[in-house]
C-alpha cells in the first residue's frame, strides 16, 4: 500500500473548494486519484476521506459568497468517489469469481470491516467537520447532514450491495480452506486491493471521457 502524505489529499481539496465551479466533479476526481495512488487499498479509504473532508471544510471557511450549494456538490463529489471504490470492489470480486480465481479470507476480511464502516464514517467526518466551522457555513454543514442522514449516500447503497457480496465469499473461502479453493485463495492473498485499483481506474476514465 502507497503511503502518501494526508495533505497530499487534503490541500488540492481545499483549494479546489476555495475558488473553482464544478465542484462534484472536481472533488470527485481529486478523491479518486488519490484512492488510486494507495491502491485502492480499503483500510486507506477512511484517511482518504478524513483528508478530503479537512480541506473541504477549510477551502469552504475561505470561500466569498454562499456555501450552501458548493458544500452540497463538494460533499456529493466525495461521496460518489468513495461509492465508486465500492463498487470497483465488488466488481474485482465478480471478475476474479468469473475467472475461477479467489482472494485470500484475510483480503476480503478486511474489506468487510473497512465497508461496514465506511458510510458512518462519511457521516462522522461530515459531523466533526461541521463542529469546527462557525456562522452559516456550521448550520449547512447540519443541514447537509440531516438530509444525507434521511435520504442516504450514494456510498451506503453501495455498501450495502457489496457487504452481501462479500459475505458469500467469505463463506466459500472459509469452507473450502482445507481444499484446493483455500489454496487458491492464500496464494492470491494481497491481490483484491491492485485488481480494485485496475476497475477503479477504468470507471474514473469513462466518467472523464464523458464530461468532456
Amino acid at each position: 500500500m502507497s503511503t502518501e502524505n494526508p495533505q497530499d489529499v487534503m490541500e488540492p481539496v481545499r483549494e479546489a473548494v476555495s475558488r473553482d465551479d464544478d465542484l462534484r466533479a472536481k472533488v470527485r476526481q481529486l478523491v479518486t486519484d488519490a484512492i488510486l495512488k494507495r491502491e485502492a487499498d480499503p483500510k486507506a479509504i477512511r484517511s482518504v476521506m478524513q483528508a478530503a473532508m479537512e480541506g473541504l471544510g477549510t477551502g469552504l471557511a475561505q470561500r466569498a459568497g454562499q456555501t450552501g450549494n458548493a458544500l452540497k456538490e463538494a460533499v456529493g463529489g466525495l461521496d460518489q468517489a468513495i461509492a465508486k471504490s465500492a463498487y470497483a470492489m465488488r466488481m474485482a470480486i465478480e471478475e476474479a469469481a468469473g475467472q475461477g480465481r479467489q482472494f485470500s479470507e484475510r483480503d476480503l476480511n478486511e474489506a468487510l470491516d473497512a465497508l461496514r464502516r465506511m458510510e458512518a464514517d462519511l457521516m462522522d467526518l461530515l459531523k466533526q467537520t461541521g463542529e469546527k466551522t462557525q456562522g452559516t457555513l456550521k448550520g449547512e454543514f447540519d443541514r447537509l447532514r440531516e438530509h444525507l442522514s434521511h435520504n442516504g449516500t450514494d456510498t451506503g447503497a453501495q455498501v450495502r450491495d457489496m457487504l452481501d457480496v462479500l459475505k458469500g465469499k467469505l463463506a466459500a473461502a472459509g469452507a473450502g480452506a482445507a481444499g484446493e479453493a483455500g489454496q487458491t485463495a492464500r496464494e492470491a492473498s494481497g491481490r483484491l486491493a491492485a485488481v480494485t485499483s485496475g476497475i477503479l481506474r477504468g470507471l474514473a476514465d469513462a466518467i472523464d471521457a464523458k464530461t468532456r
